[in-house]
């Protein structure tokens, strides 16, 4: 598939109205529909977000767009009809969403790997005596200097730019390969 249809919030996926007429191949007003008709039941697998976003400069409505978890989606597609290219639409949904659990359990891996990693190297630098003689920025100084020597110091920038509160880690950032 060209596009990745899953959204990965935290360490949970979900996918949007738009990702589910897309990957059905529907109107996403089609979509829209069903949801408000099983609104009650898909909540009761958790709260559905929704995004409300205003017309464009033509005109016309604002446009809702809900978010929902893999369980409230799953239970969706059971509402639609099994024709052939809603039993596709169905196969290729499970399979995005056992795509993205699997892509979030391996960078997990690497995160998990990569904290020993990183205490590992503070200790070795408190240890040598570079932190001291750094100032106290010996570990930000050889960290900056791993992510230039592994081709990551323009995506460190980047991360900078769209993250100046830091909520959201660098090597949370990365995908499973620059991790």
């Amino acid at each position: 598939m060209g596009k990745d249809v899953i959204i990965i919030k935290g360490k949970k996926c979900f996918i949007d109205s738009e990702g589910l007429a897309f990957l059905s191949n529907n109107e996403h007003r089609s979509i829209v529909r069903l949801i408000k008709n099983h609104t009650t039941t898909l909540e009761e697998f958790g709260v559905m977000g929704f995004e409300i976003t205003k017309p464009d400069s033509k005109g016309g409505r604002p446009k809702t767009t809900y978010l929902l978890n893999e369980e409230q989606a799953t239970l969706l597609t059971t509402f639609m009809k099994n024709s052939t290219k809603v039993v596709l639409f169905k196969k290729k949904l499970v399979k995005e969403f056992f795509r993205m659990r699997e892509y979030i359990q391996k960078q997990e891996l690497i995160r998990l790997t990569g904290i020993e990693t990183r205490k590992t190297l503070t200790d070795k630098i408190k240890e040598s005596g570079e932190n001291e003689r750094m100032h106290g920025h010996g570990y930000s100084t050889y960290t900056k200097l791993i992510y230039s020597l592994t081709g990551l110091s323009e995506t460190y920038k980047e991360w900078k730019i769209d993250h100046p509160d830091k909520k959201v880690s660098f090597r949370d950032y990365l995908v499973p390969e620059d991790l």
